[in-house]
């Protein structure tokens, strides 16, 4: 082939991909090659379970991936999905976790069908670096609010926020980005929608405690003020922020406490990562906690690892919460006078993984008529969801 027809080739192949980082539609191209990748890697993505799972959030630990390929690099790669010679651009972001300028991990998102393995290409060149600009899906950002410790991270779909330790969320009017938007009168109905959740003294939508023994150590309110955050990542596939909490009175000692609040495109929740530090070793005991809602009606279901709230919030109308965790990991509920807590048994040094979710009955995410009982079977799709068994490998071919 002439020198003439590969760039001609070459230029071809960036345009439809620019097509379809842009507008996030499907393109076809041919052989990634082209663009200069020097070797590739199959990704399976198994869903053993018989429900499909639409958007499903595909998390890659970058250290498996080079157990399996030692030389992959995080700043030169792409990731397709190829049937009968014809290639599809999977949008992913490689995300720095710890802030040590490496990638720690890989997300995108993909629908998932039921009973089946989904096959990926990855390319990539152990050298230089390659980078697509797709229309984001996902933002984050922090200290909008003179006075008080706050960050926001936001899909399309959904809004949350972070205010001195405790979680409210907004309800959108629209699809797209609203943190920009801010500062606004959120507590008033704006052309994008509003903050539906004011938390007051309570812990909101997750807000954070630990328990040592009988004791209470709540992460919200004072505690949260101290609280420091930092922006890890704002988009395009994944908005991510960290809020560490440090010298915390704990069994005895200091602990300290990291939180990783993430949201991904076209998806409602939002992911709560949590990780103690201490001297102390062993199990502890943490977990989420939510307001009570004037004139809810509540469900727990310890089995499918889901708690939910359908209520109405003062100046907002109707609402829904919930919190999603992992059925092995709950031990008990906290009644308290205007909130309920989730326990959970972790241990430290170990991560534990939680999810939260709000609706709003004039927003975007409305369960309908009847709202109550309609939200459970919601967030009982949604666990189901976030708790399958669904398993990635790494093939040569």
């Amino acid at each position: 082939m002439s020198r003439r027809n590969q760039t001609l080739r070459r230029l071809a192949f960036l345009l439809a991909l620019a097509v379809l980082t842009a507008g996030w539609a499907a393109a076809q191209a041919q052989d990634p090659s082209i663009l200069g990748f020097k070797k590739k890697f199959f990704i399976e993505i198994s869903n053993p379970g018989t429900v499909s799972f639409d958007n499903y959030a595909v998390i890659l630990d970058v250290a498996a991936i080079r157990a399996f390929a030692p030389d992959f690099n995080t700043h030169n790669y792409a990731i397709f999905d190829e049937a009968r010679g014809e290639y599809r651009l999977v949008v992913s972001q490689a995300d720095d976790l710890d802030g040590d300028r490496y990638h720690d991990e890989i997300v995108f998102v993909r629908t998932l069908p039921r009973s089946s393995t989904t096959r990926l290409v990855c390319y990539y060149s152990p050298t230089r670096s390659f980078q697509l600009m797709p229309t984001p899906k996902a933002e984050a950002r922090a200290g909008w609010e003179p006075g008080v410790n706050t960050a926001g991270w936001e899909s399309n779909l959904s809004a949350y926020k972070f205010v001195n330790g405790r979680i409210e969320f907004y309800g959108k009017l629209i699809e797209g980005p609203i943190l920009r938007r801010l500062p606004a009168e959120e507590r008033r109905v704006q052309d994008w929608g509003m903050n539906v959740l004011d938390a007051g003294d309570s812990p909101g939508l997750g807000g954070l405690s630990l328990w040592d023994g009988d004791r209470h150590v709540p992460l919200y309110g004072p505690a949260g003020e101290k609280a420091r955050l930092t922006v890890l990542s704002s988009g395009p596939i994944r908005a991510l922020v960290k809020a560490e909490h440090e010298g915390v009175r704990w069994a005895g000692g200091e602990a300290v406490v990291t939180q990783l609040f993430s949201v991904f495109a076209d998806n409602i929740w939002s992911r709560h990562e949590v990780f103690i530090d201490s001297k102390a070793g062993g199990p502890a005991v943490f977990g989420p906690g939510m307001i009570k809602l004037p004139g809810e009606t509540f469900t727990l279901n310890e089995a499918k690892g889901f708690l939910t709230s359908w209520g109405r919030s003062a100046g907002a109308g109707e609402v829904g919460l919930a919190m999603i965790f992992a059925p092995a990991d709950f031990a008990g509920l906290e009644d308290g006078q205007q909130d309920r807590f989730i326990k959970l048994q972790g241990r430290v040094s170990k991560k534990t993984t939680f999810w939260v979710v709000g609706s709003w009955d004039r927003g975007i995410i409305y369960p309908g008529v009847p709202a109550a009982k309609n939200w459970v079977f919601m967030v009982e799709g949604l666990a189901a969801s976030l708790l399958a068994p669904v398993k990635v490998e790494y093939k040569a071919r």
